[in-house]
């Protein structure tokens, strides 16, 4: 099974100075790309999020940063890949190949969950070929970590039955223990100077999809220009799953930072 396939071919002599383009392509195991997401971090920040059911999208990225591209549709095994846009120097306006990459997520199986530890591609600078290639050498160590994934499914926590009903239960009475109000506490007056407080600008975008398991929550906050971006997703037997910027995170600090 190919983890990514990825295709070079040519001169891309659209591409602009110091920029890498890259043409995506996203695919959905026996379904369409309906509530699909690819989002995308640069350098560990937000730096988009590409709607795949459109087609074929190319974008172009910076050189000299690393990117973080999460693709994910719900009852599917989400996949990363990893494109890496330094080069050498007096290659920053050099026009390279034309590079495509098509990704193909795979059904979750009905009753178990498999999670991928790691980005299944890595796409670099090659000095052997002068050009951007796929890292082989990744290439191998991933798909050794998918086929792990792939044979070591996680599986479902059941839902407990509910208890069964208690018949001709016996009323209890419970007294409540009689008030004694306190006298009231005398707090010293204390002056302090006033501290100029500083103005945070603050807005929240919300997005939220659903499918037959699992509804994901895409939300963007930015704060002072800066986006960070939340992602929840509750599956119908259960899980949740909380990220921050592509980063598993634990709910209380997904619930503190997205209020």
């Amino acid at each position: 099974m190919a983890v990514i396939l990825f295709h070079l071919a040519g001169l891309n002599s659209s591409a602009q100075g110091e920029q890498f383009s890259v043409k995506l392509k996203m695919q959905a195991e026996g379904g369409n790309l309906e509530n699909a997401l690819i989002t995308i971090t640069k350098n560990g920040k937000p730096d988009r999020v590409i709607d795949p059911s459109k087609g074929k999208y190319n974008i172009d990225l910076d050189l000299g940063a690393e990117y973080t591209l999460v693709f994910t549709k719900m009852g599917y095994v989400s996949k990363t890949i990893i494109i890496d846009t330094h080069v050498p120097n007096g290659r920053e306006n050099a026009e390279f190949g034309k590079f495509s990459a098509t990704v193909e997520l795979a059904k979750q199986p009905e009753d178990k969950v498999i999670t991928y530890t790691q980005p299944v591609g890595r796409i670099k600078y090659s000095t052997q070929l002068g050009d951007f290639d796929y890292d082989k050498d990744y290439t191998a160590t991933a798909e050794a970590m998918i086929r792990k994934a792939e044979s070591n499914p996680i599986p479902k926590p059941k839902t407990p039955p509910p208890p069964p009903p208690v018949s001709n239960p016996v009323p209890v009475e419970i007294k409540q223990p009689e008030y004694k109000p306190e006298p009231p506490k005398v707090k010293p007056v204390v002056t302090t100077p006033e501290v100029p407080v500083k103005t945070v600008v603050r807005n929240k975008e919300e997005k939220t999809t659903q499918e037959d398991r699992r509804k994901i929550t895409v939300i963007i906050v930015n704060i002072d220009g800066v986006d960070y971006v939340y992602r929840r997703e509750h599956y119908s037997w259960g899980g949740l799953y909380f990220y921050k910027n592509g980063k598993n995170i634990t709910e209380s600090t997904f619930e503190r930072e997205t209020e």
